[in-house]
């Protein structure tokens, strides 16, 4: 059975699917032709251009082989539709509303920026498709933007929170150091640092926000300097920007300990060479390195490393987890009517990569955990990697969720 992926973006024929996994076609039909077949069609939103593009193409990755693995829905083929959300969110709902008006697509999944997600779920009556969104951190989602067509897969803000709590509990001397927070002065950093604020007994003694894209941190580290910080937070975009970071950071000698509170894709990683070792984190959202201990993730991790050349990031992991649960829950819906796939989004628990997952019916969030890592060195290298996350600890969904009731979601509507 061939997976059909279909993309209106000439620039994406470079990075598309077809050009390196084996099995997959790019289908240059017109969408009308296209949709005319009596395929599924899903939609996928992620940036493939722009400051959020490694996060997109990872997704973009985990989404394909999910789909390449179990690619039937009720016995119909499934067809991807991909389209470059750029990471922001005019152009995203764009791309959104043409997946579902031209393409007939009966879902949506993506993500990478929180502010394109909640630009779609606030047209999300209109569209009349489920929603799911496998990145997205932004309290807000699953919060006071809760929909009954919004799904998150992965932890919120909130919960990486907890988990970084937790992390501190465990390590002492972190909840003793002084902070400074480095945000990116987007939705998703913003919800992050103020969430991060949260921690009980945490001392935040200065904090800087800066556009994506920065090139030059220099004023930063100066105001890290006279702060009398001993450790930052990188509320950052974990793509080109958080690793640029890290190399200034240390090229001007500055020495403190740094927490980045998502970890980062394994490709952002081996670019900081020797630097990249030692990063610690509570809210990983996966781990390749757990193949020694999870039989599917280890058959995961060699598929994606032949298909793609590299190991999967947590973004990739995650990607493929979401879409599982989505295949599952439309192929056990009674229908393919939107009311239907809601429905059995909100009932469907699905053993996946990371684990058992399944949706919290009050607000749509993914009954998920994160895990405690650190980036260590590599004895032998892994698809061309030499740094990867250590998994020293799992905080499962029981130690980091929110209740509902602190959620900020007053209802799904």
């Amino acid at each position: 059975m061939k997976l059909k992926i279909l993309s209106r973006s000439m620039r994406y024929l470079g990075l598309t699917v077809a050009a390196t996994c084996a099995g997959l076609v790019l289908s240059a039909a017109p969408a009308a032709a296209a949709a005319a077949g009596g395929d599924v069609t899903i939609g996928v939103f992620v940036p493939t251009t722009g400051g959020y593009a490694p996060l997109g193409t990872e997704m973009r990755n985990g989404y394909a082989l999910a789909v390449k693995d179990a690619p039937e829905v009720k016995g119909k083929t499934v067809k991807l539709v991909v389209e470059d959300s750029q990471g922001e969110p005019a152009p995203g709902l764009k791309k959104a509303q043409q997946m579902v008006l031209q393409d007939h697509a009966r879902l949506l999944i993506g993500g990478a920026s929180s502010s394109v997600v909640l630009a779609i779920n606030a047209q999300a009556a209109r569209l009349n498709v489920p929603i799911v969104t496998t990145n997205s951190q932004a309290v807000q989602t699953t919060g006071s933007q809760c929909s009954r067509w919004l799904f998150r897969t992965n932890p919120s803000d909130s919960m990486e929170a907890n988990a970084n709590a937790l992390l501190m509990q465990k390590r002492p001397d972190l909840k003793k150091k002084k902070w400074f927070v480095v945000y990116h002065d987007l939705v998703w950093a913003r919800s992050n640092k103020d969430q991060f604020a949260k921690i009980p007994g945490i001392d935040i003694v200065g904090e800087a926000g800066r556009a994506l894209g920065t090139a030059d941190w220099a004023s930063t580290f100066a105001q890290i300097r006279s702060s009398g910080a001993n450790a930052i937070y990188l509320a950052l975009i974990v793509g080109n920007d958080l690793p640029s970071f890290i190399r200034q950071a240390r090229s001007f000698g500055l020495k403190q300990f740094m927490l980045a509170p998502l970890g980062m894709p394994d490709s952002m990683l081996q670019t900081l060479g020797d630097q990249g070792a030692g990063l610690v984190t509570g809210g990983l959202f996966g781990s390749w390195m757990l193949e020694d201990q999870n039989p599917k993730m280890k058959t995961f991790v060699n598929e994606y490393g032949k298909t793609y050349g590299v190991v999967p990031g947590p973004q990739a992991i995650q990607a493929y987890a979401g879409m599982q649960l989505a295949l599952a829950a439309m192929n056990r819906a009674k229908s393919l009517d939107t009311a239907d796939v809601i429905h059995a989004l909100e009932n469907t628990s699905v053993d996946t990569i990371i684990g058992k997952l399944a949706i919290r019916k009050q607000d749509h969030q993914g009954e998920v955990g994160t895990y405690m890592a650190e980036s260590v060195k590599l004895s032998t290298p892994k698809f061309g990697s030499t740094l990867a996350w250590k998994v020293l600890d799992t905080f499962p969904w029981e130690k980091v969720k929110v209740p509902v009731a602190d959620s900020g979601c007053k209802g799904l509507n």
